[in-house]
């Protein structure tokens, strides 16, 4: 058992502890044939659909990507998703033998920054209504970062679910660290026109107007604070402050309840309100852009289009379910985790290990009682696009996502890339490989996108799923949508 639990512990950080790397649908937005899900991007690009209606009816996306724990398996991912993993790692029942051993940490001694996405899109709508196009759509998000986890932090816990291997650990924290989790959902209204409309120039704008759910948030950011334990008996704080703001609710039971279902959470789970906006604008150039509508093969005959946006203006403000605290660490004080009370409040989740913190802190008199309106600042970012035709049915775009960085510490978190996308698109069918330079132009990425009529597949970054024996993270996304005339 205690193998499994330390196993378990092992895979829970190789799925959630990432670069930061936001779930992008790079293939996806750049097509011609991506109807409502170019208005994510940039909400004039629908301007330019050349169909009457568009609808999404359903698509998710997941992401991580991880820098501490890789999963080395003497089989490739593709042999996997083939069926065709070799017998000798196979069990009787013929499921896979998985292996702890598989499991390699990265002890290069760096803080781990983490990074976890969920979306879920639908159902969403737009109509050409002459040059005006209007349109509906329902977006959830859920969102968790990490940043500056130590590898003494995780080596303490897993001590902590293995007796076996207790070692005596002093300092396990950097004096900075933080956790920031938030769950909203986004129900927008899409206007867009398009302004100038002849043959040879085309120029549409457009603004999506979005009312906020926020589902729940969680934030711990640590300034100066050090945690330092003995075994696993007792948990130490000293120096600096630790701050904590949370909702009542609980976002992992929501995460697996929730989007992780393929369904919205419920309503009576909504604990703040919030507002945001994009703004767009996209040009096409072309020679001779007639009607094409009849032709099933492709879309109008432009040579290239460029286009802008600016993205997520707006906040959730969290007041009625939210609360606050500071834990003063100059009182030097300890929280027991090997009791009978602190095993009760680990059971019931993130919510009830707070609530024993908070009356450990107040016993001590480290506590400090600080509740606040949240105002959490949506991941504001510039989008430019542009996209050139190479001959019939064959494109190459480019998008630069740049992060603005609003110097909020409840900003959620966004991340800056370069991407170029080289596509063959067809009514019927489309293929493109997205080559990227994400995580803030840091690291490299090559993807894929594939669509048979209105069902999609894609992930922003295969490249670490392909190696044959090294898999770093997950990205993909999958949908169905369609386009009417």
């Amino acid at each position: 058992m205690q193998f499994k639990l330390v196993s378990a512990l092992k895979i829970g950080v190789f799925l959630f502890t990432q670069t930061v790397s936001a779930q992008s649908f790079f293939g996806l937005q750049n097509s011609n044939y991506a109807g409502i899900h170019t208005a994510v991007t940039n909400p004039s690009l629908i301007t330019m659909m050349d169909y009457q209606r568009s609808a999404n009816i359903s698509t998710i996306g997941f992401s991580a990507e991880n820098n501490y724990v890789s999963l080395e398996t003497p089989f490739t991912a593709w042999q996997l998703i083939r069926g065709k993993v070799p017998q000798q790692y196979k069990k009787a029942d013929g499921g896979i033998d998985w292996q702890s051993s598989w499991l390699k940490e990265d002890r290069n001694g760096e803080n781990i920054n983490a990074n976890l996405n969920l979306e879920y899109r639908g159902p969403s709508y737009a109509n050409h209504y002459g040059r005006l196009i209007w349109g509906l759509g329902i977006r959830t998000k859920y969102t968790a970062n990490l940043d500056g986890i130590t590898p003494e932090m995780i080596g303490w816990a897993k001590n902590l679910i293995d007796s076996q291997s207790i070692n005596n650990i002093n300092q396990i924290s950097a004096q900075k660290f933080s956790v920031f989790v938030n769950a909203y959902q986004e129900y927008s209204g899409l206007l867009a026109i398009r302004v100038i409309d002849n043959s040879k120039v085309k120029l549409g704008i457009g603004t999506n107007l979005k009312l906020i759910l926020g589902n729940g948030n969680f934030k711990l950011q640590n300034s100066g604070v050090l945690l330092n334990v003995k075994g696993i008996d007792s948990i130490g704080i000293s120096g600096g402050q630790m701050q904590v703001s949370y909702t009542e609710n609980n976002l992992f039971q929501q995460l697996s309840g929730g989007v992780l279902a393929g369904s919205l959470p419920r309503f009576n789970d909504i604990s703040g309100v919030g507002y945001g906006f994009d703004l767009g604008v996209t040009l096409l150039l072309g020679e001779n852009m007639t009607q094409t509508k009849k032709d099933r093969s492709k879309v109008k005959d432009y040579r290239m289009k460029i286009a802008a946006a600016l993205l997520d203006l707006g906040r959730i403000g969290y007041s009625n379910k939210n609360q606050g605290f500071i834990i003063d660490g100059s009182k030097n004080f300890s929280i027991p985790i090997q009791t009978p009370e602190f095993i009760l409040a680990a059971s019931k989740g993130v919510n009830g290990v707070l609530e024993y913190t908070k009356e450990k802190a107040i016993q001590d008199g480290a506590y400090i009682n600080q509740p606040e309106e949240v105002k959490i600042i949506l991941p504001t970012t510039l989008q430019l696009q542009f996209d050139y035709q190479v001959v019939s049915m064959f494109n190459v775009a480019a998008q630069l996502t740049q992060a603005i960085d609003l110097n909020n510490p409840y900003q959620i978190q966004s991340n800056s890339s370069l991407v170029v996308v080289p596509r063959f698109e067809h009514a019927w069918f489309e293929f493109s490989t997205p080559i990227s330079l994400y995580n803030n132009y840091r690291s490299f990425g090559f993807g894929g996108f594939m669509r048979l009529g209105p069902v999609f597949l894609g992930t922003d970054n295969i490249i670490k799923s392909i190696n044959p024996s090294k898999l770093q993270g997950v990205n993909f996304y999958f949908g169905i949508s369609t386009l009417l005339r």
